[in-house]
């Protein structure tokens, strides 16, 4: 098998193990997220009732599980963005790759149409430039979508974490 070809189907295998890894990273955030939902649903019900039970009694709108609800939103919130603003990295490092990559190939096809002494040479440099910037692209395309599955995932971990022992500590409270 010629070079050019050899390499084509390494970069492919690559590019299918980066989608296959994506789509096991969005079949797991797809399930934490079903998690979250269930418990944020659950956290809402138990806390609703107990704004009714509270309303027009004063002492029990002091109850601290009112302060906590805006407390928790604001510091989950704020570790979810930490959280995503660390895990873009890997999206810039993706996105520089792809760019530094495609420069290398624009630079070598240049070299290379220098050097072509007939029709035949500008073919095959034209070839080999599409091949390889093609393969720049889909190994780029594949590890930014694993890039942003990780951002997504990171920023719904804290959230998931505060949803989750939520409705835990409140299905103990009301001894359920």
């Amino acid at each position: 098998m010629p070079l050019n070809a050899t390499r084509a189907l390494d970069a492919h295998r690559r590019n299918v193990d980066h989608l296959v890894s994506v789509g096991q990273d969005l079949a797991r955030t797809a399930g934490k997220t079903q998690e979250m939902a269930l418990a944020s649903a659950q956290t809402i019900g138990y806390r609703t009732a107990m704004l009714l039970q509270a309303f027009g009694d004063p002492v029990a709108m002091s109850n601290p599980e009112f302060t906590l609800m805006g407390h928790e939103k604001v510091e989950a919130a704020v570790e979810s963005q930490r959280a995503m603003m660390e895990s873009t990295q890997y999206l810039f490092e993706s996105w520089t790759s792809w760019a530094f990559g495609q420069a290398r190939t624009n630079a070598k096809a240049f070299t290379e149409l220098a050097t072509c002494r007939n029709p035949t040479d500008v073919f095959g440099v034209q070839q080999h430039y599409l091949q390889s910037s093609w393969i720049n692209a889909s190994t780029a395309a594949a590890k930014l979508a694993q890039a942003m599955v990780r951002i997504t995932d990171a920023g719904l971990i804290p959230v998931h974490k505060v949803a989750s022992a939520n409705a835990k500590r409140l299905s103990e409270q009301n001894g359920q």
